[in-house]
């Protein structure tokens, strides 16, 4: 009888842990037939990377970052930013959290020197081939993740 109760408060009151764990999580890869480059999105706990594989296709050239899938309001992150925590909001624009993203929501765009990023029809992060530099549109200030994507 316990723990029919329990799990009846439980169904009425989820815990908010339970709304942050997704299991559709990102993963795209685009390949780039004219430069022979691979450009990789995945999303981890907090946040959706991208990386710009090296012409060798064994290693990572350099990365970018795209978003932040958790609210950064909730975050009380003040650590230095890593890819294993939601990056600290003096980093993280107006553009950065991205509600309710969806794999078909991201769309990539090949160039001659960068590739760019899309959300929604909107362009989020440019990834410059020159100088290995991601420029991100949910980036507020210059990181060990990129510049911010002006205008």
């Amino acid at each position: 009888m316990k723990t029919l109760i329990l799990s009846m408060i439980n169904g009425l009151f989820p815990v908010k842990e339970k709304s942050i764990i997704r299991n559709d999580k990102i993963f795209l890869t685009s390949l780039d037939t004219t430069s022979g480059r691979i450009l990789m999105i995945e999303e981890d706990i907090f946040n959706v990377w991208v990386y710009m594989l090296h012409r060798d296709k064994k290693r990572i050239d350099f990365n970018g970052f795209l978003c932040t899938v958790i609210n950064p309001e909730i975050s009380n992150t003040t650590e230095k930013a890593n890819k294993d925590t939601i990056l600290p909001k003096k980093y993280i624009s107006s553009h950065g959290y991205v509600k309710n993203l969806k794999k078909k929501d991201i769309t990539i765009h090949w160039h001659k020197n960068y590739a760019s990023v899309l959300i929604r029809n909107r362009v989020y992060l440019v990834m410059d081939i020159k100088s290995k530099i991601g420029y991100s549109k949910g980036l507020l200030r210059n990181c060990e993740y990129g510049k911010p994507l002006e205008g």
